[in-house]
């Protein structure tokens, strides 16, 4: 049973494993998620440990809420869950591309689909909430409030 695991990860082949078996990012000879070499293909799925259920998830970028970097590490938010990586955040933030993501601080991507809602308290000063299960709220540092305001007047 793990030959035919083995042989459909090779095949989805969403991440690139750590071509040496024997070293010590490998679990039974299996990446684990946060090891795992992370190419930034738009077409790829993203892969989360779960800790809670100690199970591996794929996600699709229209899954991702928001990506923030804190506490060393890269948080992904899905409009149920958090699940906290160790991928580089450019990294993630290239694999979302462009629109609906929108970086709005340097240590914050956010799908424009998943603002909640939006305050504006000041000459470029923004406020995002999420449309998440924990109402996440990122403060939009200068350049990102000026990108929001861009999208913001482009809907009209």
């Amino acid at each position: 049973m793990s030959e035919a695991v083995n042989r459909l990860l090779a095949y989805l082949r969403p991440f690139e494993a750590d071509s040496s078996p024997g070293s010590s990012d490998h679990v039974n000879g299996v990446s684990t998620p946060d090891k795992m070499g992370f190419t930034g293909m738009a077409n790829e799925l993203l892969a989360v440990k779960d800790v809670d259920r100690d199970r591996i998830r794929l996600l699709a970028r229209r899954e991702v809420a928001a990506v923030l970097r804190r506490e060393r590490r890269t948080w992904v938010h899905t409009v149920r869950e958090e699940f906290a990586t160790y991928y580089p955040l450019a990294e993630v933030v290239r694999w979302l591309g462009g629109d609906p993501f929108i970086q709005i601080g340097r240590h914050a991507s956010v799908n424009l689909h998943a603002i909640e809602h939006i305050i504006h308290y000041g000459d470029r000063l923004y406020r995002v909430r999420l449309r998440d299960r924990s109402g996440t709220e990122i403060t939009a540092s200068r350049s990102g409030a000026a990108r929001l305001a861009s999208v913001l007047k482009a809907q009209g």
